[in-house]
């Protein structure tokens, strides 16, 4: 698998969106994460559908690099638990979900 911490990244740009202070800002704040995670899984799947040379390993055998949403607990109370989990259920992902 391929990890990307995904509730990191909106813990590091919600401050800066903070600190804009802005309405503009401020409506962008928890966006980023799931922003960033559907940009790298259109890049996996652009990568395994048109990309010549995986085709050809595939049909020797070889499996996807699978990405995995990892560090999908919510840091921010005010965003729903289930905030990462719900927005990037995909195909062939791997997602290390929080018990609570």
């Amino acid at each position: 698998v391929a990890f990307f911490f995904v509730s990191r990244v909106d813990t590091a740009v919600d401050k800066l969106l903070e600190a804009n202070g802005s309405d503009e800002a401020k409506a962008l704040e928890g966006k980023a994460a799931v922003a960033n995670a559907r940009l790298a899984y259109e890049l996996f799947e652009n990568k395994f559908a048109n990309d010549p040379r995986w085709a050809e390993l595939e049909a020797k055998g070889a499996k996807k690099q699978r990405p995995l949403w990892a560090s999908t607990g919510t840091k921010n109370a005010a965003y729903s638990d289930c905030k990462y989990v719900d927005e990037l259920v995909a195909p062939f992902v791997v997602n290390t979900m929080p018990e609570k």
